[in-house]
């Protein structure tokens, strides 16, 4: 669960285009704009490098983004596919169909494949999520052509062999069983499930044991072909290139047969009616992990800034009240913060922290305490002013280099947002007023019916009687 990012978007690909901030000490912008660039006009006053959109005819849109600071180039493919597309009694059909397409070509054994990204320098990054998919890599503009057919080859060509498919089923299966082992990634996994039921967000997006053991070669590669197509997904070209590279690129990707794209409905999550508390407890635990959640907007939602706003005062700073009340005055805890995760269908509101066994129900009775008092006094104009100032302060870094800027292009297209969103960005934060945001939160937060996770040793049981939890019990 990547809940609680505070980007503009999604947390997509962050670490592989994260690795390349601020390498560069000259941007496009200063450089002669290639015919056909150009970036949005709007009344906001940030001016985006450049860029160029080209749609296929096979359906494959392309966003083109020259800079010439550094000798390099990227490429990223973004399919619209993720949990969502696959049924629940697959679960783990998507990752596996991802994570296959770098193991073999009809061509390039997963060895052979390896070695050229290898020889490069680079090698693949494969990223499925709950709404979609992204293919990630990178290489010296001296190898633009062997990584563009390298990777062509990867998106258009995959083998899924059987040996394959098993290496790889048992190596997610193991890497599920492993979760346990970690308190916090296992609490927000459980509070995954507990939230959204048998909605796709409730899933890990690499599957489940009991999925990844019944899906089918057959499964996979009619996934690969439904939802791995051209008119299925947007690509990135990022760097150093020519107009020839250009023409070559769209030459190869061209190639890529189009499909018609399914519309899938997803099982609606369920509804919560009040405040529920669910116990997991383990002999052992030295610590309690607590999760706080609720079912929170979509990406589209006009909402999405106000809500960033107020819960900059919540929970989604140093300074937040819950890190002020929970972590500084009372020393519950070490961390706790809050954010709302936005996604294609309704993302979660979440709240997590972590506390002594010994103080497991006070650290969950003056969380939602907290919240209480915030959602109906609202924020303060000092806080106002500071939440405000944070998110224009944090936002230039969110498109200062190339990747970034295409990162948020391709985030914001598949959610069908215009990119006006990032020129306009900084003047749509200054005019939210103290009690837009607090409306916002009042809007959409609810403090009496919250559903709640506690992960923590047996000790802590009858801390929490008042609150009549449902109880599971692990074994050691």
């Amino acid at each position: 669960m990547n809940k609680l990012a505070q980007t503009l978007t999604l947390p997509l690909m962050c670490a592989a285009l994260a690795s390349c901030a601020g390498k560069g000490t000259k941007t496009a912008s200063t450089q002669a704009v290639p015919t056909g660039y150009s970036a949005p006009r709007s009344a906001g006053s940030f001016k985006l490098m450049p860029f160029k959109e080209v749609v296929l005819e096979n359906g494959l849109k392309i966003i083109y983004i020259r800079d010439n600071s550094l000798p390099r180039l990227s490429l990223t493919v973004l399919f619209k596919t993720g949990n969502m597309q696959e049924p629940k009694d697959l679960a783990g059909l998507n990752a596996m169909t991802a994570y296959l397409l770098e193991q073999g070509t009809q061509t390039r054994d997963a060895m052979k494949i390896a070695d050229e990204f290898g020889q490069m320098g680079t090698s693949l990054d494969v990223s499925p999520g709950f709404d979609v998919t992204t293919i990630y890599a990178d290489a010296l503009t001296s190898n633009s052509n062997q990584l563009l057919q390298l990777f062509a080859d990867v998106l258009m060509n995959p083998a899924f062999k059987d040996a394959e498919i098993n290496r790889l089923r048992s190596q997610i299966m193991a890497s599920l069983k492993k979760k346990v082992d970690n308190p916090s990634a296992f609490a927000d996994e459980q509070m995954d499930q507990f939230l959204y039921g048998d909605h796709p967000y409730g899933r890990d997006a690499n599957g489940t044991p009991e999925g990844l053991r019944t899906l089918r070669k057959q499964d996979i590669i009619k996934h690969y072909l439904t939802f791995y197509r051209p008119n299925n997904a947007t690509m990135a070209v990022v760097g150093q290139f020519d107009d020839e590279f250009e023409k070559q690129l769209q030459e190869t990707m061209g190639k890529w047969t189009k499909r018609t794209i399914p519309t899938l409905t997803a099982t609606p999550a369920p509804t919560i009616e009040s405040t529920q508390v669910k116990l997991i407890v383990k002999k052992g635990l030295q610590q309690t992990q607590i999760r706080v959640s609720q079912l929170g907007i979509q990406r589209k939602d006009d909402d999405f800034i106000p809500l960033r706003m107020a819960n900059e005062s919540l929970g989604g700073s140093f300074g937040s009240r819950l890190n002020q009340k929970v972590r500084d005055d009372l020393g519950l805890t070490y961390s706790i913060y809050s954010g709302f995760d936005s996604r294609k269908d309704r993302g979660s509101f979440d709240i997590s922290t972590f506390t002594k066994n010994e103080t497991a129900v006070k650290a969950l009775d003056e969380t939602l305490k907290v919240v209480k008092e915030y959602v109906e006094g609202g924020s303060t104009e000092q806080e106002a002013v500071a939440a405000r100032n944070q998110l224009v302060g944090q936002f230039p870094r969110a498109i200062e280099t190339s990747d970034r800027l295409a990162y948020n292009l391709l985030v914001l297209d598949y959610y069908d947002i215009s990119y006006e969103y990032l020129t306009d960005y900084i003047s749509n934060v200054n005019k939210i007023k103290q009690k837009d945001a607090n409306n916002a939160m009042k809007r959409h937060v609810d403090p009496t019916k919250f559903k709640v996770v506690v992960y923590g040793n047996e000790s802590i049981i009858p801390q929490f009687k008042d609150y009549k939890p449902e109880i599971v019990r692990l074994a050691k």
